[in-house]
């Protein structure tokens, strides 16, 4: 139940922001927005063509990351070069958290988040534990 739950709150696909949120948060015109959607750059999701433009928040961080490093001075084309990098990084994350989050549990007398069964024989299971905002991982008997 807790995983399902935390796997709701974090399932990012859900969230959904209209062209002036996208605006307001990335720094840009909507014609700039409009602009790289034309490029092929970002995408505007699926509508009815009576409803303002919406990003889902994979688009609006996209736009938050273009803007990022326009500003730092790089064309565009090399600004969604180097946001692509980071995007397929955010994937991979993204895919090991919805893979192997079990759930935060007490180890110790510490908040723990579960990452399920480090090995294959499923005899321990692999704990992060964050302390302090410093992380460190624990292996724990699978019995416990």
């Amino acid at each position: 139940m807790q995983k399902d739950l935390f796997l709701k709150l974090i399932d990012t696909d859900r969230l959904i922001f209209g062209i002036s949120e996208v605006c307001k948060m990335a720094g840009v015109t909507p014609r700039q927005l409009r602009y790289w959607e034309q490029k092929g750059y970002i995408k505007a999701r699926e509508s009815d063509g009576n409803k303002a433009r919406e990003y889902d928040a994979q688009t609006m961080i996209k736009a938050l990351f273009i803007k990022h490093f326009l500003d730092e001075g790089y064309t565009l084309g090399i600004a969604v070069k180097k946001i692509q990098k980071h995007m397929d990084n955010m994937q991979v994350v993204r895919s090991i958290i919805r893979e192997h989050f079990e759930g935060i549990e007490e180890i110790d007398g510490e908040m723990a988040v579960n990452l399920g069964y480090f090995d294959e024989t499923k005899q321990q299971t692999l704990y992060a534990i964050v302390k302090d905002g410093h992380s460190t991982f624990k292996l724990v008997p699978a019995n416990k």
